[in-house]
C-alpha cells in the first residue's frame, strides 16, 4: 500500500474517530444540553423572578452512516463528500422540537442543599424566533488565518467570513480577527461591531483591507486559539449590566490548522480544549466568571497541493480542526477545498443557522436562589418517549447576578385583588400573596410603606448592604415597618403601622405603597416607581362598634344610676319608707266605705260595716256621701 492510500485510509479511520469520540455520536437516546441561563429577563420591568435559557434536546446519530457514502473516494471527491454529508439536515444530529416536551421539562436550582423547582413562564421559542427579541441574539467572534502557510486559502476565508457578516441578525453583534503566529498580537481586530448598517459597512471594508502575513514563521495554533478567545469574549464581557450583549456566543474558525510540529496543536489538545469550551469560562481558572458555554464552527481550509507526506501532515491538520468543533453544543465541522469559498460559504451559514435552530428560549418563574453568588442548576424529564437525558452542568457557577437583586415572587395580581376587596389602613391587616422561601419563619417576613409624597429610596436598589441596611432604619424610624403576624409558602399576613402617612393619593385613588422584604435572603419585591408593589388603601374607619359599646354601657349606667336614685336605695343598706298615717277620727276607726245615702258600699248611717246610724241595711245620711272620708 503506497504512501498515498495509507494516508487517505488513515483520514477516514480519523474522521469517524473523532466524531465519535467529540460526543455526538452517542446514537440513541436524544439529550438536553443548557447552553445560557441568563438573569436578564428578570430587569424587564415586571419586578418578577423571571430566569431566560437557552436549551436544546438533540438526539446525535450515528457517524458511521452519516460518512458511509464517502467509503472508497480519495481525494478532492473525499473532501467533497465529508462536507456534503457533514452538512446534510439531519445526517449527524436529529433536533427534537422542545414545545411538544416542555411540560416534561423540571427545571430546578439547589438552594440549602434541596432542589427548588420553576415554573415554565409561557412557552418555548425556537431560536429563529426568538433573536428577533432585543437583547437575543449571537456575539460572533470570526477568527482567520492570516499565516503564510494559509496564504492560498486566505481569499476562501474573507469568503466566507462576508457570509457571516451578510447573515447576522438584528440583535447579534461581530468581531472579526486575522491571526497569524503571534499570541495577542493580530494582523486586523475590527472591534465589537453591531447590526447596524455602519458598523457592519465597517466589517466590510476590514476584511477587503485584511491581507495575510508575509512572514513564516511557527506557531502553537492551540495557544494563538486560546488567545483570541480570551481577548475577544472577554472585551465582550459577560455580566447583565451591560443589557446590548447577545444572549448566545460563538466562535468561528477558518484556518488549514497547520502548526507543524507543535505538540499542543493536535487532536488529543483541540478534544481538551472543545471541553474547555464547554465549561464556558475564560480563563477557566476564574470562578468568577459567567459560565456561557462557547460552540466553535470549524471550517477547514486543506492546502490546494498535496504530496504523500502532505497528506499525512494534513491528516493531522484535520484531526486538530475536527476536534475543535464541539458539536454537542451547537459546534459543527466542514470542509471548504481551494476556490470553493464563494460557492459554498452560503450553505456553510446556513447550516450554522439550521443547528442552532434546534435552540429554544426557555422562560422560568424562579423563586428561590442560594444567598451566595454560585448557583447551581439542572434539567430533567419525565414520562417522555423516547426518555430524554437531562444535564446537570451548571454546578456552582455564577449567573451574572447578586443574588440580593433578584425580586421577591409576589403574585401581583392576587395581592390587587385582596387589597382592592379589603383596603388598607391604619392599623388594619393585609395580605401578600406569593411563592415565597422562609419556610414558614414569620421573623423572615417583613413589609414597608414608604411615605406619602416621597419616592422609593434608591438606595434601596443600589445593592450596597450600608446603603440598604440605612434606607430601612430610616423607615423603621418613620414607623413604616409592618410585622408579620402569619406567613406560609404562599402568603403572608402583616400588621400595619397606625400612622395615617403612609396613605398616598385621596377619595379612591387612594394607595399604600409597599416592599415587602425576606431578611433572611435579604431580598426585596420590586422597590422602584415602576415596580413597587402599590395597593389600594383608605382612611381608618369610624369605630362604630366601639362607639356602639361604650353609648351601650352609658345607658345602662344612667338607667342603673336612675333606678337606684328613684328605689331610695339599694344593695340592702337603704330603710323602707314608711306609709302615711291614716287619719284620726272620734267615734274610733273608719268603716272601709265611710256613711252616705244610697246602698252600700256608697254609705249612710247605720252599724258597721256600712257606716253610720239609721236602720240597717242601708241606713241614712246625706244623699252625697258620709261624714267620714273615703279611705286613703
Amino acid at each position: 500500500m503506497d504512501g498515498r492510500r495509507l494516508a487517505r485510509s488513515f483520514s477516514v479511520l480519523v474522521v469517524v474517530a473523532l466524531v465519535l469520540a467529540s460526543g455526538f455520536a452517542r446514537a440513541g437516546l436524544p439529550e438536553a444540553h443548557i447552553l445560557r441561563i441568563d438573569p436578564r429577563a428578570a430587569s424587564n420591568g415586571s419586578g418578577a423572578p423571571i430566569l431566560s435559557t437557552l436549551i436544546e434536546v438533540v438526539r446525535f446519530n450515528s457517524p458511521a452512516s452519516a460518512l458511509s457514502s464517502c467509503n472508497g473516494k480519495t481525494g478532492n471527491a473525499e473532501l467533497d463528500c465529508w462536507s456534503e454529508s457533514l452538512e446534510k439536515d439531519g445526517a449527524v444530529w436529529t433536533g427534537f422540537d422542545f414545545t411538544k416536551v416542555q411540560a416534561n421539562a423540571l427545571f430546578s436550582a439547589k438552594v440549602n442543599g434541596a432542589e427548588i423547582p420553576a415554573k415554565l413562564e409561557g412557552s418555548a421559542i425556537r431560536w429563529t424566533e426568538a433573536e428577533k427579541t432585543p437583547g437575543i441574539g449571537t456575539a460572533w467572534v470570526i477568527a482567520i488565518d492570516g499565516s503564510q502557510s494559509a496564504a492560498d486559502r486566505f481569499r476562501d476565508a474573507q469568503e466566507v467570513a462576508y457570509s457571516f457578516v451578510k447573515a447576522m441578525g438584528p440583535n447579534d453583534m461581530m468581531d472579526i480577527i486575522v491571526f497569524d503566529s503571534h499570541e495577542h498580537q493580530y494582523l486586523a481586530d475590527s472591534k465589537w461591531k453591531t447590526y447596524a448598517t455602519k458598523e457592519r459597512d465597517d466589517l466590510v471594508h476590514m476584511l477587503d483591507k485584511a491581507g495575510p502575513s508575509k512572514i513564516p514563521a511557527d506557531r502553537s495554533l492551540f495557544s494563538v486559539l486560546q488567545n483570541v478567545i480570551s481577548d475577544a469574549f472577554g472585551s465582550l464581557g459577560n455580566f447583565s449590566a451591560t443589557q446590548s450583549i447577545p444572549m448566545h456566543q460563538a466562535l468561528v474558525v477558518l484556518s488549514n490548522g497547520y502548526a507543524k510540529a507543535d505538540a499542543g496543536t493536535t487532536g488529543p489538545a483541540a478534544k481538551a480544549f472543545s471541553e474547555y469550551l464547554d465549561k464556558g469560562r475564560f480563563p477557566d481558572d476564574n470562578t468568577a466568571q459567567v459560565k456561557t458555554p462557547l460552540p466553535v464552527i470549524s471550517v477547514w481550509l486543506p492546502p490546494v497541493t498535496s504530496t504523500a507526506i502532505g497528506d499525512v501532515v494534513r491528516n493531522n491538520e484535520n484531526q486538530f480542526m475536527q476536534s475543535l468543533a464541539n458539536v454537542r453544543i451547537g459546534g459543527f465541522f466542514t470542509v471548504v477545498r481551494g476556490g470553493q469559498g464563494h460557492a459554498r460559504a452560503p450553505q456553510v451559514v446556513a447550516a450554522v443557522k439550521k443547528r442552532f435552530d434546534s435552540m429554544y428560549v426557555v422562560k422560568w418563574r424562579l423563586s428561590c436562589l442560594s444567598p451566595t453568588l454560585e448557583q447551581s442548576f439542572q434539567i430533567n424529564f419525565r414520562n417522555t418517549t423516547p426518555q430524554i437525558i437531562g444535564d446537570t452542568s451548571f454546578k456552582d457557577v455564577p449567573i451574572g447576578i447578586d443574588p440580593m437583586q433578584w425580586p421577591l415572587d409576589i403574585d401581583v395580581d392576587k395581592t390587587v385583588q385582596e387589597a382592592n376587596a379589603n383596603p388598607i389602613y391604619p392599623g388594619g391587616k393585609f395580605k401578600v400573596f406569593g411563592e415565597f422561601c422562609w419556610a414558614g419563619d414569620k421573623n423572615r417576613a417583613e413589609a414597608y410603606f414608604v411615605p406619602a409624597g416621597s419616592k422609593p429610596d434608591p438606595a434601596l436598589a443600589s445593592g450596597n448592604p450600608d446603603a440598604i441596611k440605612n434606607a430601612v432604619q430610616s423607615l423603621v424610624q418613620q414607623n413604616m415597618r409592618a410585622s408579620a403576624i402569619e406567613v406560609g409558602d404562599t402568603f403572608v399576613t402583616f400588621q400595619v403601622p397606625d400612622e395615617d402617612k403612609l396613605l398616598d393619593g385621596s377619595g379612591d385613588n387612594m394607595v399604600a405603597r409597599v416592599i415587602v422584604y425576606d431578611n433572611g435572603a435579604r431580598r426585596l419585591s420590586g422597590h422602584d416607581e415602576k415596580t413597587i408593589l402599590s395597593l389600594k388603601a383608605a382612611k381608618k374607619p369610624f369605630p362604630v362598634l366601639i362607639v356602639a359599646g361604650a353609648g351601650g354601657a352609658v345607658l345602662v349606667l344612667g338607667l342603673l344610676i336612675f333606678v337606684i336614685t328613684r328605689g331610695g336605695g339599694g344593695g340592702g343598706r337603704g330603710r323602707r319608707a314608711a306609709p302615711p298615717p291614716q287619719p284620726i277620727v272620734a267615734g274610733g276607726p273608719i268603716p272601709p266605705y265611710g256613711g252616705g245615702y244610697g246602698p252600700p258600699p256608697g254609705g249612710g248611717y247605720g252599724a258597721p260595716p256600712y257606716g253610720g246610724g239609721g236602720t240597717p241595711p242601708y241606713g241614712q245620711g246625706p244623699p252625697a256621701g258620709g261624714f267620714a272620708p273615703n279611705p286613703p
